[in-house]
């Protein structure tokens, strides 16, 4: 199998989420103890079993699930179940999401950085270095979908993109110490569009769990 470019890539994880359906998978299989059937998220979801087969597909082509063989009962076939990939493996150390998070910080004060947003930027610009390119709002949905977001497009005014991030993996921190991990977070945005002739907005808790990226051209 030919591997994928980071834009090819990029596109592929983009095309999978835009379904609402998937993007409902992806929450229940992030949410879950451990490993869930095509059945159990039929019923999960309120779709049949062979429409739920048909996401799983794609979501698994896209790299964002990952399916394991599992023995049933008996001498039958082995019986396929799924789990959400995060950015990297878990380990017993903790959270990927908040490892990165603090790697993030670490190299920041390491670096000579002063600011949350300084290491959100150097965060970014290492995202934005991988082969490839996509369009801007594309590469945030991307990139917001690997790092454990929920991402979705929305539509918004002209000359505006927007995505909205449903699910954020720190937002009890968040909700805690906004100047800080919101501050990291947009400075994340501005290192993804470096150079791209655009910029980002970052909107925090516009709804409950809810937070909103505004793109438009850089003036």
């Amino acid at each position: 199998m030919t591997e994928m470019t980071g834009g090819e890539a990029a596109q592929s994880v983009h095309r999978a989420l835009a379904v609402p359906s998937r993007r409902r998978l992806m929450s229940l299989l992030r949410e879950a103890d451990g490993l869930l059937g095509a059945d159990e998220l039929a019923a999960a979801a309120g779709l049949s079993v062979a429409t739920v087969r048909h996401h799983l597909i794609a979501l698994v082509d896209a790299g964002l699930v990952r399916a394991t063989a599992t023995a049933g009962p008996g001498r039958g076939r082995p019986k396929l179940r799924y789990t959400a990939v995060r950015a990297a493996p878990q380990d017993a150390t903790g959270d990927t999401a908040y490892r990165d998070l603090a790697a993030a910080l670490v190299e920041a004060v390491a670096g000579g950085g002063s600011t949350a947003r300084d290491a959100g930027l150097a965060w970014g610009r290492r995202l934005a270095a991988g082969p490839g390119t996509a369009p801007p709002a594309e590469r945030v949905f991307t990139h917001a979908a690997r790092m454990g977001f929920d991402p979705e497009q929305a539509p918004a005014p002209a000359g505006t993109e927007r995505v909205l991030l449903h699910a954020c993996p720190y937002r009890d921190m968040a909700r805690h110490r906004p100047e800080v991990v919101c501050a990291v977070h947009q400075g994340v945005l501005d290192g993804l569009l470096e150079g791209t002739g655009t910029e980002a907005e970052l909107r925090p808790f516009v709804g409950p769990d809810l937070c909103r990226a505004d793109l438009h051209p850089t003036s």
